[in-house]
């Protein structure tokens, strides 16, 4: 089996999040992409406790990107996601994020979850 990629694992939580309860107040949203490798349940399960444990605009930036990246924010490029994003971070939580932050704190989940489970 080759690595898994601390994307591939935020992934293997999202898939797992579509799988039952939605995160936080997003609607439900299955994926139509062609992914049939299996989720990773313990996986899943400790990357959901590392998300649960991020500030909430944070976890939102986490949401925006993975679980609701296609429902909430499919028709933009990844730069039009990003700033629809923290649009709805800044009118949700009142945290204005510049681009960097976002970036900065996006690359920094992604990294600790492959630190801790890659």
């Amino acid at each position: 089996m080759s690595r898994l990629t601390g994307d591939d694992l935020i992934w293997n939580w999202a898939r797992w999040t579509w799988s039952g309860a939605t995160v936080g107040n997003m609607e439900a949203y299955v994926s139509w992409e062609d992914d049939h490798r299996p989720i990773i349940t313990e996986h899943a399960q400790i990357v959901d406790a590392m998300h649960a444990a991020l500030p909430w605009h944070e976890r939102m930036i986490i949401i925006a990107e993975y679980p609701q990246k296609n429902s909430m924010f499919g028709d933009f490029d990844a730069r039009g996601r990003q700033r629809a994003a923290r649009q709805w971070i800044a009118n949700t939580t009142g945290v204005a994020l510049t681009e960097t932050e976002y970036k900065l704190y996006l690359g920094l989940f992604r990294g600790q979850v492959e630190r801790r489970l890659a």
